[in-house]
Formats: C-alpha cells, sequence, structure tokens
C-alpha cells in the first residue's frame, strides 16, 4: 500500500504536541502491546536457539515448536516471564519516544526535523531504551531458565 502525497500533507497538517506526558503515554503503550504480543513467539525463539535444548526438543521450525510447546507444556509455559518484561516495556518505551522527540525538534529545529537530526535522536533514544531494556530481558531469561 503505497501513502499519498494527500496523506502526508493530512498528516504533516496535524497540530504538534510538545508534550512530554503525550510522548511517554503513547510510547508505554506502544510498547507493553508489542511485547505484549510477540513475547510467546520471542520466548518460543529462545527455546529454539537454545544451546543445551531438552533430548525431545526436535523442532522442525517455529510453528512446529509453538505447537509442541503448548500441546506438552500448556499455553502458559509461552508466556512465563512477560510480566518482567511488560515492567521493563512501559519506561523503555516511555523514555524512547519522550528522548526521540524532544531531541529531534532540539537538534533539527523543526518538526520533522533533518536526517542527521533524526538519525542523533534515534541514536540516543535506542541507548537509553536499551539501557533499561537489556535488564528486564535479562532477568527474563533467567526467570524461564
Amino acid at each position: 500500500m503505497e501513502i499519498t502525497e494527500a496523506e502526508i500533507d493530512e498528516y504533516e497538517s496535524l497540530p504538534p504536541t510538545s508534550s512530554m506526558t503525550t510522548h511517554m503515554a503513547a510510547g508505554a503503550l506502544a510498547g507493553i502491546m508489542e511485547h505484549c504480543v510477540m513475547y510467546p513467539v520471542d520466548s518460543v525463539k529462545t527455546r529454539m536457539m537454545c544451546l543445551r535444548p531438552n533430548p525431545n526438543a526436535n523442532y522442525r521450525n517455529l510453528m512446529d515448536a509453538y505447537y509442541t510447546i503448548v500441546r506438552y507444556e500448556g499455553l502458559r509455559t509461552t508466556c512465563r516471564g512477560v510480566s518482567a518484561v511488560i515492567g521493563g516495556a512501559g519506561p523503555a518505551h516511555a523514555m524512547y519516544f519522550a528522548c526521540y522527540e524532544k531531541l529531534k525538534w532540539t537538534i533539527g529545529g523543526t518538526r520533522q526535523g533533518n536526517p542527521l537530526a533524526n538519525a542523533v535522536a534515534g541514536c540516543a533514544a535506542t541507548l537509553l531504551h536499551d539501557a533499561v531494556m537489556n535488564p528486564a530481558d535479562g532477568k527474563c531469561v533467567l526467570e524461564n531458565h
């Protein structure tokens, strides 16, 4: 699906928001939703990449692994540890969105910013996000094993 010039102009004509609260709330909700939806897939992928898998774990692909885990261990197994990720995802994504939007405006000087400002803002926001999210992901891995 291709975005038309009219749709871009419509988006750009929306009133800008400089509210950190708005950016943080949007980021936190988006991050929590994304991690809740993808967590079972991430759990199965982690299980498939395990260096010392269970001898009975002979998975052909992602769907086969998911089906086998749910069948023999239950649906809850794929979601074990999600609370740690949710606890980290909200603050991490809130800080990411707030940092990105603030730096994009501060460095670029305009609402859209410029490519260099967007890149610098993205790098800084990613570093801040990862500083919060990586410990939460590590705790999750420890809870699952």
